[in-house]
């Protein structure tokens, strides 16, 4: 029996992948005179920036100063993502889970400040009734952990949850944590390669619930005998 959904916010919720990539792309190319291409960027996709620099610097010799880096793009983030619209689909689709007495988890690597501002500019905040973020685990996607504290504070089993995810890294992470997947990509994402999924789909809104909800059902009966 389907007892909980946990979500993914940056590239589920808001498309927040996209400003990321042009963020990357322009000061790459400003900066260090460098082409970032789009299969470089999704290495930090779902996880941490510091993935794709390790890379560059393996692989190009190419050395970021970190702290920098952050202070030059911060502010460029949160003055383009401050009136992004949810992505298709979202209300609709956290309003039927919720109508199904679900219950609804957010499990994202950013930390806490940035997707609890959105949430509450989008007024969803409320439909979630767990959120955890880098700030509440150790290690964070492709590590299990965030998706593992997620199931602890919903207190439901594993088999009973079913993930919402649109990286490859966080695939991985439920993958990682045993618990379904759904992939739902975005105009970034679509470009990852996804392997172990229990549905992959391009928006919220080819998300059949009540499908999901037979064959938990079916899944229930099956194990129970």
């Amino acid at each position: 029996m389907l007892k909980a959904v946990i979500m993914d916010f940056d590239g589920v919720i808001v498309d927040t992948e996209v400003i990321w990539f042009e963020i990357f792309t322009e000061w790459f190319k400003k900066n260090r005179n460098y082409d970032l291409t789009i299969e470089e960027f999704l290495v930090c996709v779902g996880a941490h920036s510091g993935e794709l620099f390790n890379m560059l610097e393996k692989e190009h010799k190419i050395i970021i100063d970190r702290n920098k880096f952050d202070e030059e793009t911060r502010q460029n983030f949160i003055v383009k993502s401050e009136n992004l619209l949810p992505k298709e689909g979202v209300f609709e689709f956290i309003k039927s889970i919720k109508n199904e007495n679900i219950l609804l988890a957010l499990a994202t690597s950013s930390s806490r400040k940035k997707p609890i501002t959105h949430l509450k500019r989008l007024n969803i905040i409320q439909y979630f009734d767990v959120i955890v973020t880098s700030e509440d685990v150790e290690k964070i996607k492709p590590y299990p952990d965030l998706f593992n504290k997620a199931i602890e504070k919903l207190g439901v089993k594993k088999e009973e949850a079913i993930i919402v995810e649109d990286s490859a890294n966080g695939l991985l992470a439920g993958n990682n944590a045993d618990i379904k997947t759904i992939v739902c990509t975005n105009s970034v994402t679509k470009h990852s390669t996804f392997q172990n999924y229990y549905s992959k789909v391009d928006s919220l809104e080819k998300i059949d619930l009540q499908n999901i909800l037979k064959k938990f059902d079916e899944s229930s009966v099956k194990y129970a005998k």
